[in-house]
């Protein structure tokens, strides 16, 4: 039987070890690379193929988000796992949109890792804990987690332009057209009472979707 090949994506070595020697001690599971930026990802890309592949979204020099909808857009038939630090609703519901098939973050224990692989070979999508009960929350309340004033394209456009990028961008990553972008910008400045992008950068760090620098 062939292992299962697995790639682990983070920009911290000791993140990454961890990790591996974790996965490695599943019979079968081997882990073929490690990986620290999104760089040397597409380069290592063009050259290789995995089963599983463990993205980190916070990576120094590209956005998560965006790599894995890039990255499923060459290879659909890819299965990405989703290790981050960010639990909120509206992470994960952007990733599973995008087709990750498995969201477990760095506050997890550790075993979460291996029980979403194991999930994702049976067929299913997997939710870590802490996840599956911030997202239960989020959708009981009836909003998008911390941004119920808007609708889900409109907090997905949102997220995407807190984290830095430009209206063309932000429509070229999720698919739409950049007159459709535009349009949802001025709806998410109207419902917020925004007067530009920094300002929404500054209420999307207040309500804690990014960090900024």
């Amino acid at each position: 039987m062939s292992p299962l090949r697995i790639v682990l994506v983070d920009d911290h070595p000791i993140v990454r070890a961890g990790f591996k020697q974790l996965l490695e001690l599943e019979p079968g599971w081997q882990v073929i690379a490690e990986v620290g930026s999104a760089q040397a990802l597409a380069a290592w890309m063009l050259q290789a193929t995995c089963d599983v592949l463990v993205l980190d979204l916070s990576l120094p020099d590209g956005d998560g988000l965006v790599m894995l909808r890039h990255l499923l857009a060459q290879r659909p038939e890819l299965a990405i796992v989703v290790l981050t630090m960010h639990d909120g609703a509206l992470y994960v519901q952007d990733a599973l949109a995008a087709g990750a098939r498995g969201y477990v973050t760095k506050r997890s224990a550790p075993d979460e890792l291996v029980d979403a692989i194991r999930a994702i070979g049976r067929g299913e999508i997997y939710l870590g804990s802490d996840v599956r009960n911030h997202v239960a929350g989020a959708s009981a309340a009836g909003g998008h987690d911390q941004l119920p004033e808007l609708t889900a394209r409109e907090a997905q456009v949102f997220l995407l332009l807190a984290r830095g990028h430009s209206v063309a961008r932000v429509a070229a990553t999720i698919g739409i057209n950049a007159k459709t972008a535009y349009a949802h910008r001025t709806n998410i400045y109207a419902k917020l009472k925004l007067g530009s992008d920094h300002e929404l950068r500054l209420l999307a760090s207040r309500r804690g979707l990014v960090a900024l620098d």
